[in-house]
């Protein structure tokens, strides 16, 4: 008879055998899979980081550009409107406590004060986007509030909120001569354009490892925290300077 390979060895000594025969893992290979995983693990939360601090600093930068932007038009606006009215009207802008005889915009090198006819042919608007439907006088108060951003006021009403951002800004007046501030203007009603520079600041801190450094107000500046901060500036030269009624042939035909 041939051999047989049949085991005829108990089945507790084969089992025993098995065991001896299985290799587990030894302490040495779990730590170093242990510590690679760590490594990727390290990576991936300063993947993650990186990319959340980069998605912070491009949602502050936009909505640093969206205020820019936006306040430079609603002051834009204003300061066209300023002196606005009617073909048909006769009378000059009257003195207030705020505004000389004839003036239509004045003021501090923080605070703009502006003022129109509203029209009964087209309603305008103001600064914070209410209708002017009535002929009567409208003015608008711009400045910053004890916090950080601009506020807009018209007529007696309390100032509302216009953006948030807005830190800090300088006002020039152009008079014959040059751009003075408010101290240097002597007669209001002869201002024929305002210069304005905004700096608009972030909501959140801690965007840049370093303080940002910016121009302002011709001068050198290191921000107190790291925040972003960014400049605007534009100059709008104003329309109505002159009253309807001195309005000349010659004038009509230059304009």
């Amino acid at each position: 008879m041939g051999s047989s390979n049949i085991d005829c060895r108990p089945s507790f000594e084969r089992s025993t055998l098995g065991r001896r025969r299985q290799r587990g893992v030894s302490l040495i290979e779990l730590m170093v899979s242990l510590a690679l995983s760590m490594i990727v693990l390290l990576g991936v939360i300063d993947l993650f980081i990186a990319y959340q601090q980069q998605y912070r600093l491009q949602t502050q930068l936009a909505q640093m550009q969206e205020s820019g932007r936006f306040v430079t038009d609603v002051l834009t606006r204003e300061l066209r409107k300023a002196g606005y009215s009617s073909w048909q009207r006769d009378q000059t802008f009257p003195a207030t406590p705020y505004f000389e005889q004839g003036a239509i915009v004045e003021g501090s090198d923080s605070t703009l004060r502006v003022r129109y006819y509203g029209s009964t042919d087209e309603p305008l608007q103001d600064c914070l986007g209410g209708r002017l439907e009535s002929a009567d006088i409208a003015r608008a108060t711009l400045s910053l509030n004890t916090a950080q951003g601009l506020d807009c006021a018209v007529d007696k009403n309390s100032p509302q909120p216009l953006d948030a951002l807005v830190a800090d800004w300088e006002l020039r007046y152009f008079v014959e001569g040059g751009w003075h501030r408010a101290a240097g203007v002597g007669d209001w009603a002869s201002v024929k354009g305002v210069s304005i520079e905004l700096l608009v600041a972030s909501r959140q801190d801690g965007l840049v490892d370093a303080a940002s450094t910016y121009v302002f107000d011709g001068e050198t500046v290191t921000a107190p925290d790291h925040r972003l901060y960014r400049v605007y500036t534009t100059s709008v030269a104003l329309r109505n300077v002159l009253s309807p009624p001195l309005v000349t042939s010659q004038d009509e035909a230059s304009s």
